[in-house]
């Protein structure tokens, strides 16, 4: 991990990954196995930013908040390439998308699965486990309909990845590897969910 003088270093955990392209400012707190990849920004200087355990944040995504409210990221939660995230709450378990927009004092409950563009605009606050798709100028929120284990199976794959990065080595994973993704994904939700 860099050592970089615009955050503070012992609020990242030693399992933690961090591009040698990302950037991180301020007061960030990351948990186990968490990472961040080339071209994230992470802009904690107006408030505190805590991202959880085996959290991944994508490349070119940029987070930021103003003074009255900071950013709250739950364990196992996948923030998809350039997305704009902006002082709000994301639950444990959570996919937000590609190019989505999530804007200050949403929340965005556990479970819940925010697909690909979405405008998720201030102070909307999303049901655990919904899955939530673009539509016209807006959004449609469908109760129930997320696929959670595939997120949390894909911030498994992550964090392999990040080791992967460390090791020089590169390549698909196997059959075998995705199937243990998905055994370990289920085990964590009947954990944190019953």
């Amino acid at each position: 991990m860099p050592q970089n003088k615009l955050y503070t270093v012992n609020q990242i955990h030693p399992t933690a990954f961090i591009h040698e392209r990302a950037t991180i400012i301020g007061d960030v707190t990351m948990g186990e196995h968490s990472s961040l990849w080339p071209g994230v920004v992470l802009r904690a200087d107006m408030n505190r930013f805590v991202l959880g355990d085996f959290v991944n944040i994508q490349d070119n995504s940029t987070l930021h908040s103003d003074s009255k409210r900071g950013v709250e990221i739950g364990d196992y939660t996948l923030i998809g390439h350039h997305a704009m995230v902006h002082g709000c709450t994301i639950g444990r378990g959570v996919l937000i998308g590609i190019g989505s927009v999530i804007l200050d004092g949403a929340v965005i409950g556990d479970g819940a699965m925010v697909t690909a563009g979405c405008m998720v605009r201030g102070n909307t606050k999303i049901p655990p486990n919904a899955l939530v798709t673009p539509d016209g100028s807006t959004i449609k929120i469908i109760e129930n309909k997320a696929k959670t284990v595939y997120t949390i199976a894909g911030s498994l794959e992550y964090a392999a990845l990040a080791k992967r990065l460390q090791e020089g080595k590169w390549g698909p994973f196997s059959p075998d590897e995705e199937k243990g993704f998905f055994e370990e994904a289920r085990a964590i939700m009947k954990r944190l969910w019953g």
